[in-house]
């Protein structure tokens, strides 16, 4: 009975792991990613702009996928805390100094596509924004 549940048990965990495995995190390649900046209470604050860009997989494992792409004094400011997990990736950025800026990012994902937003702290400013991002696989890196 004990040798039963052993098995049970191992095969369980081997369905686990080839499950995960099937369901890539993110495909690398090109994406096209659709940039939009947001005020608090301000409409149409900047117009949409599109990057292009190729996605490796130091990128996927290191956060930089995500990181911010507008021009933002915060892209320079390290990225912390970076997680994966059920469908979604998160962090944080903190940057240097006297009345640093801050953020915090949440990005939906599937296999070919993304979707998520940077809330920001200009720190000193007392000024804060978003950066929202909705990509998907347009094909391979050149």
């Amino acid at each position: 009975m004990c040798a039963l549940i052993v098995r049970a048990s191992l095969v369980a965990a081997l369905a686990a792991t080839g499950s995960v495995a099937a369901d890539p995190f993110l495909t690398p390649g090109l994406y096209q990613v659709e940039v939009r900046i947001t005020l608090p209470n301000v409409q149409d604050a900047a117009a949409p702009m599109f990057v292009t860009r190729c996605v490796s997989p130091d990128d996927l494992e290191s956060g930089k996928v995500f990181s911010v792409l507008s021009d933002n004094p915060l892209r320079n400011c390290d990225l912390l805390d970076y997680q994966v997990m059920d469908g979604s990736a998160s962090y944080r950025i903190a940057c240097a100094g006297p009345n640093r800026g801050k953020a915090v990012a949440l990005f939906e994902v599937a296999a070919t596509t993304f979707r998520g937003s940077i809330k920001m702290n200009m720190g000193g400013k007392n000024m804060t924004m978003s950066e929202t991002q909705a990509g998907r696989r347009i094909g391979d890196c050149p």
